[in-house]
């Protein structure tokens, strides 16, 4: 049986982005990277994501199609001043806006021996508005599984390698 672990909360964005106009940003706690929220004047909700260096990496903006899908995900590791060693991940997708608040796990991709336990699953699910999802998470992990409704998809996580210079710690 794998077990899911809730990591700290990360501060969502639901309430700044339903009653902001302007875009906002929010850092994950490690990384560097940020991701961004705002509302299209047509209604529809854009979610950019840019890495540590704010180059744009992936872009999903809301449709009124029922799609679930894990359309991106990322993992890396960087380093604090002191020389330890903090792993990310980040993973972003569509889900039909009435399917009800989606799960979105990470996990760590292990040969799998007869009789070892399987891997710890860390609850990511982050912000859930208007037919997308943004999960982030610390740890090591290098898949992302979305549950909605009755379906699941799995997405293995691209690994990112941060420069060593630029590898350091957001607070």
């Amino acid at each position: 049986m794998t077990t899911t672990r809730t990591p700290p909360p990360v501060s969502p964005p639901e309430q700044a982005i339903a009653s902001a106009g302007s875009p906002i940003r929010v850092r994950l706690p490690v990384g560097g990277w940020q991701v961004g929220f705002r509302i299209k004047p047509d209604g529809r909700t854009v979610i950019e994501v840019t890495d540590q260096d704010e180059s744009l990496t992936g872009l999903m903006t809301s449709t009124r199609l029922p799609i679930t899908s894990i359309d991106a995900g990322w993992s890396g590791l960087t380093r604090d001043p002191a020389g330890g060693r903090h792993w990310w991940a980040l993973a972003i997708g569509h889900v039909p806006a009435d399917a009800g608040q989606p799960t979105v796990t990470f996990t760590r991709r292990t040969r799998h021996r007869p009789g070892a336990a399987p891997p710890d699953a860390v609850d990511g699910l982050w912000f859930a508005h208007d037919g997308l999802w943004v999960a982030a998470a610390t740890g090591h992990h290098t898949l992302a599984r979305l549950t909605a409704r009755s379906a699941t998809q799995v997405r293995r996580l691209r690994p990112v390698h941060l420069p060593q210079s630029g590898g350091s710690l957001v607070p």
